[in-house]
């Protein structure tokens, strides 16, 4: 049986990925190396699953209907820039993501909740909404760090009205993203 790599996001808008875009291209003058995140491949994972057997993808879509179904589109907003796992040692670099509702960690918490069910174990960290923008691959200099810390990042909106099941197949020249299933959020 063959497997499928497979994780559960939400899409952007090409508006946020063109500003994403913009913030790389200022911090790839500073000296540092980092693999950037193409903009057209960022999304908001909700869950990664790895790899799933094909048989299984149905029942994982069925999860994820069931997770999402009292739920109704709601926004969220995108602002600032960040680290993890922290700014002096940073690994990886993120756009943040406000959730003053709430609606986002329930939404997730619904999805892990009926995932972990079927028999995907749960996250053992806590979920903590990103957009990741690159990668680091060695220390970043002083004025790297500065630029991140003292960036700003103008809020941007984003409707959350479909989830998706994600395929991910990794090549030599990234990952491809096909999305497999989308559900739509539309309450009960």
């Amino acid at each position: 049986m063959s497997e499928i790599r497979t994780f559960i996001a939400i899409e952007i808008p090409e508006t946020l990925r063109q500003k994403i875009a913009a913030v790389q291209d200022e911090l790839r003058k500073e000296k540092g190396r980092v693999s950037w995140t193409k903009p057209g491949k960022i999304h908001l994972t909700l869950k990664f699953l790895g790899d799933v057997e094909e048989n299984r993808i149905w029942d994982v879509s069925e999860a994820v209907k069931k997770g999402v179904g009292p739920f109704n589109p709601f926004n969220f907003e995108v602002k600032n820039l960040g680290t993890f796992p922290n700014i002096r040692r940073p690994r990886v670099l993120w756009v943040g993501i406000e959730n003053p509702t709430n609606q986002l960690t329930k939404l997730a918490q619904n999805i892990e909740d009926e995932l972990n069910k079927i028999g995907y174990p749960r996250e053992k960290r806590k979920f903590s909404p990103h957009l990741t923008i690159g990668r680091v691959k060695s220390a970043l200099d002083e004025r790297f760090i500065y630029r991140i810390k003292n960036m700003n990042f103008e809020r941007v909106d984003v409707e959350v009205k479909e989830i998706l099941v994600m395929k991910s197949d990794l090549k030599p020249t990234g990952a491809i993203y096909t999305p497999l299933y989308k559900i739509k959020l539309k309450g009960n």
